[in-house]
């Protein structure tokens, strides 16, 4: 049976329901990686021999976090992590490698981040108190009141977090205050987002053994829309600044690679379920994207072997909006 931490870093690398426990491992394959027209300058941020996953770009885009996963037998290591966007330097380890860290998602006014961490004991979602590596740490919701917490998204006005929580051995969207008070549920699902205008959480919910992308009211937990379809696997979506897309990850047209996992690329939609658009193209995984305010789409990738955070910006129609 699978730790609660191995299950994470699997729904980190979007290969969770296909591929086991291989996504644990470093892949010693090459694969190929490169953009559609609705993309451009494609580029490599991080380039270290560990595996990194979810990114989350600041507001002012000057420092981008993400999970470094280091793996040694039966033992792992997650920290949150940061470099310069622009260069992938000034890489600092925001977080202890004395507890687990995982999911940053930043303030919107940029002046700290939260994340979910072990360091109780069980997993919890806190809040930094500054942007300051290693700095001390507030507890937002604890594992007794949101069993199993993960994948937060914070309102663009910074009252409200959604998360994934796991209520009688289902995924489950919650939403609470900034201080764990008012916590609600919204339905099944995981992976939420918020979208930048503050009227739609987007999620995930597994339909006829596919995982699928949706929307719901974040106030009522009403006006549910399915927004993808098909008999594919839509994981990680994330809003485009206007919040007019959403960008996912999906096994669309993806073939089978070695250990029985599929490939995936990155798609964008519009939240009405029209105008799909294919953004990658490989044979490898691109998953778990960002979309910056400046059109730079960051996202995780196993092109080089172990998975490093990519970026690229869109183009044509979708940077004309």
């Amino acid at each position: 049976m699978q730790t609660f931490l191995q299950h994470r870093l699997l729904c980190a690398a979007a290969v969770a329901a296909l591929s086991g426990c291989a996504a644990l491992q470093p892949m010693p394959e090459v694969h190929q990686l490169g953009v559609t027209g609705a993309g451009q300058a494609l580029a490599r941020v991080t380039s270290d021999p560990v595996n990194e996953y979810l990114p989350a770009i600041s507001p002012d885009e000057s420092t981008l976090l993400f999970d470094a996963v280091v793996r040694d037998g039966y033992k792992s290591e997650s920290v949150v992590v940061g470099v310069d966007p622009d260069t992938g330097a000034r890489r600092t380890h925001f977080t202890s490698s004395s507890t687990l860290a995982l999911e940053s998602a930043w303030l919107p006014d940029g002046s700290s981040f939260i994340y979910t961490s072990n360091a109780l004991g069980k997993w919890a979602l806190v809040r930094s108190l500054s942007k300051s590596p290693n700095a001390a740490v507030t507890v937002i919701i604890g594992g007794d009141a949101a069993p199993s917490v993960s994948r937060p998204s914070i309102a663009p006005d910074g009252k409200r977090v959604a998360f994934a929580v796991m209520m009688r051995n289902t995924w489950t969207i919650g939403v609470s205050h900034m201080d764990g008070s008012q916590f609600t549920i919204l339905g099944e699902g995981m992976q939420p987002a918020w979208s930048p205008d503050g009227k739609k959480v987007a999620f995930v919910r597994t339909v006829g053994g596919f995982n699928h992308v949706f929307y719901v009211d974040p106030d009522t937990g009403t006006n549910l829309v399915q927004v993808t379809n098909g008999e594919y696997n839509d994981e990680f979506p994330a809003w485009a600044p206007d919040s007019s897309l959403i960008v996912f990850g999906s096994s669309r047209g993806s073939q089978e690679l070695g250990g029985g996992a599929r490939g995936r690329n990155l798609f964008a939609i519009r939240s009405d379920g029209n105008q799909l658009t294919q953004l990658t193209n490989g044979d490898g995984i691109a998953s778990a994207p960002c979309w910056g305010k400046h059109g730079w789409i960051y996202f995780s990738s196993n092109q080089a072997g172990n998975f490093d955070i990519w970026r690229f910006k869109v183009s044509g129609e979708l940077a004309a909006r």
